[in-house]
């Protein structure tokens, strides 16, 4: 099985990202690189993807809309997500050396924040049938041109969606959640199992034994339901977009995550966020961390290093 370790870089600059020590940071610990792109940075890409190709640093683009659209991918705004990402690849020299266009299948921005903190929220209604199906066809028209381009397709998607049945047609969470992820040709699916997150936003109902339990599960889940490519995203490493999500408190809660994960078979674990592994670092301690897939423990003294105590 090869075992693959990729980061998600949402909340760094791209300019940022594209600095030699953070690239070469990633390229020593063999860490692919996930970098989100939105409207206005369509000018800077192909400068990152140089950046990335020089440094040695296996890329792919993660497309976003604009927050008042909804930002991540879903039935509601398929055509306009399935716009960008085409003016992404577009926007691409012929011969870029980009891995894969990453699809985040998720409830609109805004929505996000009170739907994983109240088990009483209000989810918004799944659309008509047409519209679920014209969604479809749109995703799966996008798929189809990726894989045109030569590059590979992922998709990242909220670990309610494993709660559906595999088999048949009935497809009540997904629909729900206005995100069609089964019947599409991904080339790897990767499920959004942040311990840290099913903790602090579950009303004290979940304790970190139960985080644990919940990301084992669905590591296990994940690659029993799209094969041997799919993975976990392990996290937060620090706030994301929404700016105040609960976060790990000790390195070793990563170093444990990374564990868990790959026993219980993940061969791809993704990491979220590179802005965060660099503002709580060091990040050298952290990519450590990451890079150890055959492992079954991590040394404390390794991951003690990201303890942002100890490097105040």
């Amino acid at each position: 099985m090869t075992h693959r370790r990729r980061i998600w870089s949402e909340t760094l600059p791209l300019a940022e990202l594209s600095a030699p020590a953070t690239l070469a940071l990633l390229a020593r610990r063999r860490i692919e690189l996930i970098a989100a792109v939105r409207p206005w940075d369509l000018d800077v890409v192909p400068s990152l993807v140089r950046a990335c190709a020089e440094a040695g640093v296996t890329v792919g683009l993660w497309p976003m809309i604009d927050d008042a659209h909804g930002r991540w991918a879903g039935a509601a705004n398929m055509r306009r997500f399935r716009a960008f990402a085409e003016t992404l690849l577009d926007a691409l020299p012929r011969d870029a050396p980009v891995l894969d266009l990453v699809v985040d299948l998720e409830l609109p921005f805004g929505l996000v924040t009170t739907a994983m903190r109240s088990p009483t929220a209000v989810w918004p209604a799944p659309g008509s049938g047409e519209g679920w199906t014209a969604a479809r066809a749109e995703l799966r028209g996008l798929l189809d041109v990726v894989h045109a381009r030569g590059f590979q397709c992922s998709a990242a998607v909220l670990p309610f969606v494993l709660l559906d049945p595999s088999r048949g047609r009935l497809r009540p969470v997904q629909r729900a959640l206005s995100t069609p992820v089964d019947g599409l040709p991904w080339d790897h699916v990767n499920v959004m199992a942040y311990t840290s997150l099913f903790e602090g936003w579950s009303l004290r109902t979940v304790n970190r034994s139960r985080a644990r339990a919940a990301l084992r599960w669905c590591a296990s889940a994940v690659v029993q339901r799209f094969g041997p490519s799919a993975g976990v995203s392990l996290g937060v490493v620090d706030v994301g977009a929404l700016g105040d999500e609960p976060r790990y408190r000790a390195p070793d809660e990563l170093a444990d995550d990374v564990r868990i994960a790959v026993d219980a078979g993940a061969a791809v674990v993704n990491l979220f966020d590179l802005g965060g592994v660099l503002r709580r670092g060091p990040p050298r301690s952290v990519a450590r961390c990451l890079r150890s897939p055959m492992k079954t423990s991590v040394s404390r003294e390794i991951v003690g290093a990201m303890d942002p105590a100890k490097t105040r």
